[in-house]
């Protein structure tokens, strides 16, 4: 039977997205010229395409997909592509000031779809849904 290794490349790929992140960061760090600058402010387009990823990894999980998922996810999109091109604006008309609002928009959206998707996710036949249990369940307390 063939092994699902979804969760090990959206793993990798998410890993390698904030390391660009990462790295962005670094290098704009003396903010000495334009790049650099523009790289301390876009450092986070690559951390939200891991969030993005995230939400879509965890579609996958799903039995099937609701109304309202569908609904929350249309929206996420569209606010996502809205919160790029207020970037681009801000890129392209030198409005840095616009950056961060589309940033903002696109994190808050993505955010939200995250936390919708994870709501939406089967819970486990204990009831548990990350499988944590108490202390006393299985072993007893040392006294």
């Amino acid at each position: 039977m063939a092994q699902d290794r979804s969760p090990f490349t959206a793993g990798i790929l998410a890993g390698l997205l904030v390391v660009a992140a990462v790295l962005m960061i670094a290098f704009g760090l003396p903010e000495q010229t334009l790049l650099q600058r523009r790289l301390l402010q876009l450092y986070s387009v690559p951390v939200s395409g891991a969030l993005a990823l995230g939400v879509v990894h965890l579609l996958g999980k799903l039995p099937a997909l609701s109304r309202g998922t569908k609904v929350v996810l249309a929206v996420a999109a569209a606010s996502s592509v809205v919160g790029v091109a207020v970037m681009a604006a801000g890129i392209v008309l030198g409005l840095d000031a616009l950056l961060p609002l589309g940033q903002a928009l696109i994190w808050l959206t993505l955010g939200f779809a995250l936390l919708w998707v994870v709501g939406q996710l089967p819970r486990s036949s204990t009831g548990r849904t990350f499988g944590l249990r108490p202390i006393d369940e299985d072993e007893p307390a040392d006294e």
